[in-house]
């Protein structure tokens, strides 16, 4: 290379180095606390949602906490639910959910709000969570009997850095009146509509100078509830593990959403002044992009996921498991055959995970597929009965089929005709089949059926680990049974 070329390559890496360390300083700058006016006062509030037991990212997660706040020594940290259900380390822990309190504290949180997936471990164990956890958990739309006994709050009130706060909590409720549980799980307590609850806290603006709903409703839902209730400052969201990269205000209210399974985090600068918020802002940070990791909370992290009994083999995928309906072909396969049913299906949602490695399956493979502990129920259906169901499911579901063994079928567009088709015997609307399914299933769709249903008194989870014991090696890549 002669010496021009040499000088115009080392000028272009100078101007490359020089933009790139540019941007790197303008993303630090962002999480700097710029100067505040003697009579503005700055508030900053961490936030995250959808964890599901993402144990695993905490390492980073509180070194990302102690970094800011070094910079705002009084970050507050909130937490928009569903911290459990999705790593069984966590889930089939003695305590349940022991993992995550333990880390929530250790780590500093101070509000969280409930998720549908708090209450999966039902009644007792969610209490158990509440008494151990070091800070309150918000739900103004969940209303509970004394004899119950949880410790549930509607909203918190306090003062910080002298500025007067309130924080609301809302859950998710579905059309049938219920969030997206167990409604077994359920019994004990009763919901309303967010958007029916919400109007009677509107006389804590009155009160307060910031005013924060601390939402597990969803995206779609936060968006309507800040177009009703404009007396809102912020509302910080999860439940849909919506990432919203660059929050902005809607009819004058921030809404915020980090994602899910502790990937993102957002940080909420609220300014105010005379009592009044008089900015906001909200900047979305990666924890994956933190390098160190907090060496106690590692060490703890490390000594939770020391399992042999979740870490054993116990069968080989022979090929990768690329998507949601080859593992759903997997379970209801499991349940099928151990039930000794004609037809087994899994509700979509009952599916946590979208792919599995080629290799070793292990006890904790099956219950990341499948954290529920749902029992399994078999009916006696006709074949019209059946026909019935799928689509029963399929509008439950959104449009979404469930996943099936025993057969392969397709629903019209309209969701008003369903097409089966068997291996063997010919399907036929009169003939009684056996349809096994999870009870999580059994009590949300309607269900015809010749008798009241039967369980087996097994979960789902203990069927699919005996059927890979007993088959050694499973092969899905490309089974497609629905449409």
């Amino acid at each position: 290379m002669d010496k021009k070329k040499l000088l115009l390559v080392l000028a272009l890496v100078a101007v490359v180095l020089y933009l790139v360390l540019r941007n790197q300083s303008q993303s630090e700058s962002k999480l700097e606390q710029t100067s505040v006016a003697a009579d503005e006062t700055e508030l900053a509030i961490l936030s995250v949602n959808d964890m599901h037991a993402s144990i695993d990212q905490f390492p980073k997660f509180a070194t990302m906490v102690d970094s800011l706040r070094s910079v705002y020594p009084d970050l507050l940290l909130f937490s928009a639910g569903d911290n459990r259900t999705g790593n069984p380390v966590n889930d089939q822990y003695v305590p349940v959910n022991y993992p995550m309190i333990e880390l929530m504290n250790q780590t500093g949180f101070d509000l969280c709000t409930v998720g549908n997936h708090e209450w999966d471990g039902d009644i007792v164990n969610f209490r158990n969570d509440i008494d151990r956890a070091k800070f309150p958990f918000l739900c103004a739309n969940v209303f509970i009997p004394k004899t119950v006994n949880l410790d549930i709050k509607p909203f918190v009130a306090f003062e910080h850095q002298g500025v007067k706060m309130a924080v609301v909590g809302l859950i998710e409720v579905r059309h049938d009146g219920i969030p997206g549980a167990h409604p077994d799980k359920l019994k004990e307590v009763s919901f309303k509509r967010p958007e029916a609850v919400l109007p009677d806290y509107k006389y804590l603006r009155n009160e307060n100078d910031v005013v924060i709903l601390l939402s597990h409703c969803g995206f779609e839902d936060d968006m309507e509830l800040a177009q009703a209730n404009p007396w809102l400052d912020a509302i910080i969201g999860g439940h849909t593990h919506t990432l919203i990269e660059h929050p902005t205000e809607t009819n004058g209210v921030l809404i915020t959403q980090s994602g899910s399974h502790l990937k993102y985090a957002t940080l909420v600068k609220l300014r105010v002044k005379n009592h009044k918020v008089v900015s906001k802002e909200a900047i979305v940070l990666d924890v994956n992009s933190v390098r160190k990791e907090k060496p106690e909370i590692k060490q703890l992290v490390n000594k939770f996921n020391d399992a042999p009994a979740l870490n054993e083999p116990i069968a080989i995928a022979k090929t990768k498991f690329e998507t949601p309906e080859e593992l759903g072909s997997l379970i209801t396969d499991a349940i099928r055959e151990v039930s000794d049913a004609d037809f087994a299906f899994q509700n979509t949602g009952g599916v946590r995970v979208n792919y599995l490695k080629k290799g070793p399956i292990t006890v904790k493979d099956v219950y990341s597929m499948d954290p529920f502990n749902n029992d399994v129920v078999v009916y006696q259906m006709t074949g019209a009965q059946v026909k019935k169901f799928i689509l029963n499911t399929y509008r439950k579901n959104g449009g979404y089929p469930s996943y099936v063994s025993g057969m392969t079928y397709s629903v019209s567009d309209d969701g008003k005709t369903v097409w089966v088709n068997t291996k063997g015997d010919e399907f036929s609307t009169k003939k009684l089949y056996k349809v096994a399914m999870n009870s999580y299933m059994a009590s949300t769709v309607n269900i015809e059926s010749e008798d009241d249903g039967q369980s087996k008194f097994m979960t789902s989870e203990e069927m699919l680990i005996e059927f890979l014991r007993k088959h050694k090696e499973v092969d899905y890549q490309g089974v497609v049974r629905t449409q």
